[in-house]
């Protein structure tokens, strides 16, 4: 690398014109030479003046290739071969994010480092967050909430009911800044829900953890440094009794379904016991029908239509669901076996409940008909418990029969026992009434 005193002393034996390559006095042309960043305090010697923030003479001097920084000095025509780093010893421009510290600074010949430090910048900017200082209220603060809900992986249905519930609260308490709600009026929330619109304990306990969920990410966010909600107390659970069809109504629910795809429907739910978003996400792949003996068909839950969790299992087929589903496979229904809508699906139930004349206390849902298929199994298998009871059967093996029976019923229904749920103690409170009336 030339020394800085070799370039002073090339740089007087030049001549350097308004524009044009630079000549000595001989006429010759010489290799151009290296300008580095330190020679730009310093004009060239010209006959005419250069321009007090940009030498004229120096941005014609000067060429950059796209892939060349402003830093970085042109080889072209130097001894040393291969690119030159930066010096080490370059002075750097200093940085002020204030735009009036800024106005004095001269901007180089070569922009592409200004906008490296305007992006430094904006990136400066956007790390404040807008409108620091004052309390979001909370519709604001709703939007990120699900968005981070839906980032944790849960379900469009559980997003949509958590939705519902925190637009109650504002409803209710009005869109206040978020660090105002008080215990108080979290209770007061509750107690509007309970007597106002009076929602059930189950429903109450689902506003009340999505109320709770709400605001502990506002606490783990730093958006307030408490958590009113965590002293809010659920409402007791009082055992609920589901409601069921017995053998005859299920009949009569099965012949009001003059449609194929209607009866096709009807007795999917009553005899497999599937959710409704199972049902929806049947695809004809997972049935399987035996022509010769459609008895011995079965079909395969593998997916949901819109939750996130599913378990698999198979299923049997009887005699007059496996012909109903063949006829509906060779409709060529398409990618679902039922390619209705989910409010379609509450509307064909309800309507053959309507045109069977079955009166319950509310309307007859998918819900009902898997409730209705979970009492008729548990009740099957609480009769062959009697029988073994009749038969001298000890407490310790009746206990276990029970057991296997629970387990059976579960993996029929998708569900996991746990120690703290029993999914068919309610199932069985409603199997063993009539059983327990003929003893």
């Amino acid at each position: 690398m030339r020394r800085r005193s070799d370039r002073d002393e090339s740089a007087q034996q030049l001549v350097l014109p308004l524009w044009g390559e630079p000549v000595v006095p001989d006429g010759s042309r010489p290799e151009p030479t290296v300008t580095s960043s330190q020679d730009r305090d310093e004009p060239p010697e010209t006959s005419t003046p250069p321009p007090p923030t940009r030498p004229r003479s120096r941005s014609r001097a000067r060429h950059f290739s796209p892939d060349q920084s402003a830093d970085t000095p042109d080889t072209a025509g130097n001894e040393d071969a291969g690119p030159r780093p930066p010096a080490p010893d370059a002075p750097t421009p200093p940085t002020d994010p204030e735009p009036s510290s800024r106005m004095g600074l001269v901007s180089p010949p070569v922009q592409e480092s200004d906008g490296a430090s305007a992006g430094a910048s904006a990136a400066r900017t956007e790390s404040i967050p807008a409108g620091a200082g004052a309390s979001p209220r909370i519709s604001e603060l709703i939007p990120r909430f699900l968005e981070f809900a839906t980032a944790i992986d849960r379900s469009p249905h559980t997003i949509q009911t958590t939705r519902v519930d925190l637009n109650l609260l504002v409803r209710h308490l009005g869109d206040r800044p978020a660090t105002e709600i008080s215990l108080d009026d979290l209770r007061r929330f509750a107690n509007w829900l309970r007597h106002e619109r009076q929602n059930d304990p189950r429903s109450l306990r689902r506003k009340v953890a999505s109320v709770k969920a709400f605001f502990s990410y506002l606490r783990n966010t730093g958006i307030r440094d408490d958590d009113p909600a965590e002293m809010l107390v659920y409402p007791s659970s009082q055992p609920h009794l589901p409601e069921f069809l017995e053998t005859d109504e299920a009949s009569r629910l099965v012949a009001a379904a003059e449609r194929p795809l209607w009866r096709a429907l009807v007795l999917t739910l009553l005899e497999t016991g599937l959710k409704r978003d199972e049902v929806l996400a049947l695809h004809p792949a997972d049935v399987y029908i035996d022509p010769a003996a459609p008895e011995r068909g079965y079909l395969t839950v593998r997916a949901t239509n819109q939750a996130r969790r599913v378990r698999t299992r198979t299923l049997p087929l009887s005699h007059r669901l496996a012909i109903e589903l063949r006829r509906q496979i060779q409709t060529g229904a398409g990618e679902r076996i039922f390619p209705i809508s989910v409010r379609a699906v509450n509307t064909i139930v309800e309507t053959c409940g309507q045109r069977a004349g079955i009166h319950k206390r509310g309307p007859i849902s998918p819900q009902m008909l898997r409730d209705t298929f979970a009492v008729h199994e548990v009740r099957r298998r609480v009769l062959e418990e009697d029988r073994a009871r009749r038969a001298g059967a000890t407490d310790r093996d009746l206990a276990a029969l029970r057991l296997r029976h629970d387990l059976e019923v579960c993996d029929l229904l998708g569900l996991t026992p746990s120690p703290t749920n029993d999914p068919i103690a309610r199932y069985r409170v409603l199997a063993a009434a009539p059983i327990a009336s003929r003893r």
